[in-house]
């Protein structure tokens, strides 16, 4: 329920995609991803989404790197954290699982196979199911990811198996070559064949980012917004942006249309997740004393 109109930010600050060779803002390590996740709750997140990367750069599905990066988030905020299960690495459910071990608040679940990149995202019908599966079983929320209408019907087919059961959080991702456009009808049908009371944000890919975040405020929705969908700030491709500018310009859209954005404790309420741990809440209130704020 969200009987005060507020506004979840969903910060994805970093992808399987774009990296360092495309621009110097993007989180690449342990402390940059913590330092960023900081800073864009600060600047109005509630939640926030991550890939992980090895000392290279390179994607990775390694558990001891989504650990500590998911307990390190913990002590500095109290981010509602999601971590990803991409299919960009080519590897199986097993692999794709192993962020899991973190105990993260939700995890990304793609509801289909994506070609708008190289490589392609593939996701299974047996994969999908098996993450989901996955998920429950280590207590976090799927954000289900849904790039066309045909992933909607994907998720009716697991909610009728009750592979996914509620509360249920779908991000719909317009824009990208192939799928769902950014397009007003496109978006009043995709969210028309939702699960009722199903809380849901958008997303849009480059040069459709804010567009697809106003147009979910405005029906409102909630938003994705950050490097990992697009690098840029303007439209013309000419500025590069970083991700907690992308989140103060999301946050104070919204407060001009009189949606004020959700801390991580009201986002928890909105959407249906269990409260943040009492350990975690002391930590915070430590923090806050120690602050003088």
């Amino acid at each position: 329920m969200n009987p005060e109109n507020k506004l979840i930010i969903h910060a994805a600050i970093t992808g399987a995609v774009p990296g360092k060779k495309d621009t110097p803002h993007f989180p690449v390590g342990i402390d940059a991803i913590v330092e960023c996740s900081q800073r864009v709750r600060e600047a109005g997140a509630a939640i926030v989404h991550f890939h992980a990367r090895d000392k290279e750069g390179n994607p990775s599905c390694d558990p001891d790197l989504y650990c500590e990066i998911v307990e390190k988030i913990r002590r500095k905020t109290d981010l509602i954290v999601c971590v990803s299960l991409n299919g960009h690495l080519g590897q199986d459910s097993e692999h794709r699982a192993a962020a899991l071990a973190a105990r993260p608040d939700m995890a990304g679940l793609a509801l289909g196979s994506m070609n708008f990149s190289e490589p392609p995202g593939r996701n299974s019908p047996a994969d999908i199911e098996d993450l989901a599966a996955r998920i429950t079983a280590a207590g976090a929320l799927p954000e289900l990811e849904v790039f066309d209408t045909g992933f909607i019907a994907q998720a009716d087919h697991l909610i009728k198996k009750e592979v996914l059961r509620p509360p249920f959080y779908f991000t719909i991702i317009l824009g990208a070559l192939g799928t769902a456009p950014l397009d007003l009808g496109a978006l009043a049908l995709m969210v028309a064949m939702l699960p009722q009371a199903a809380t849901w944000a958008v997303a849009g890919l480059g040069r459709y980012q804010l567009d697809a975040n106003v147009m979910a405020m405005a029906a409102g929705g909630h938003v994705r917004v950050g490097l990992e969908d697009n690098i840029h700030y303007d439209r013309q491709g000419s500025e590069l942006a970083d991700n907690p500018r992308l989140v103060s310009r999301v946050a104070r859209i919204a407060r001009e249309m009189g949606r004020e954005p959700a801390t991580p404790e009201q986002a928890r309420r909105i959407i249906g997740l269990p409260a943040a741990r009492a350990d975690m809440k002391e930590l915070l209130l430590k923090q806050v004393a120690l602050s003088g704020k």
